[in-house]
């Protein structure tokens, strides 16, 4: 499920949009989406979470839209033209194996909650309206599951990221 949303200058200004390009059936092209984590932001302007709670969360949802959604990988394109098939093929499936690894160290639920936040933009208060609980149990379970993907990503294999 993806949300739509509307990009005002302000929002666009503030930083929390994204743009991301999600090809759904190999016949079309691409297709254009935005994507928002008001929750996410929210946080980080609180000073709850800081910039690494940050760059995991954002770095999971770019995986996650390429590996499992079919995004264009934004960085595959970046060194000059078109990316060929073969490189978004193997950026996909490095996508997909990141977002299992992240799956298996933080389970169904810290998946779903980062689902939540980072694809479909609930804020803090709609993911507690969801779960039946306060906003406040929400905002330090995603405090700990963002600490815990930090520590995912820090100890994953290879070089996944930087």
């Amino acid at each position: 499920m993806h949300k739509t949303v509307n990009a005002t200058p302000e929002r666009l200004a503030k930083g929390d949009v994204t743009e991301v390009y999600v090809q759904e059936h190999q016949s079309l092209p691409p297709e254009k989406r935005l994507r928002s984590s008001g929750a996410l932001y929210a946080l980080r302007r609180a000073g709850t979470i800081t910039d690494a709670h940050v760059a995991a969360a954002e770095h999971w949802a770019r995986d996650y839209e390429t590996g499992v959604l079919g995004a264009r990988d934004p960085e595959a394109g970046r060194k000059g033209g078109v990316p060929d098939p073969h490189t978004i093929m193997l950026s996909r499936a490095a996508a997909v194996t990141r977002c299992e690894y992240v799956r298996k160290a933080l389970g169904q639920v810290g998946e779903t909650f980062l689902r939540q936040m980072m694809v479909d933009g609930m804020s803090v208060q709609a993911i507690a309206g969801a779960k039946g609980t306060h906003k406040l149990r929400v905002s330090g379970a995603i405090d700990l599951l963002l600490e815990q993907l930090v520590e995912a990503y820090q100890v994953m294999p290879g070089k996944w990221w930087k």
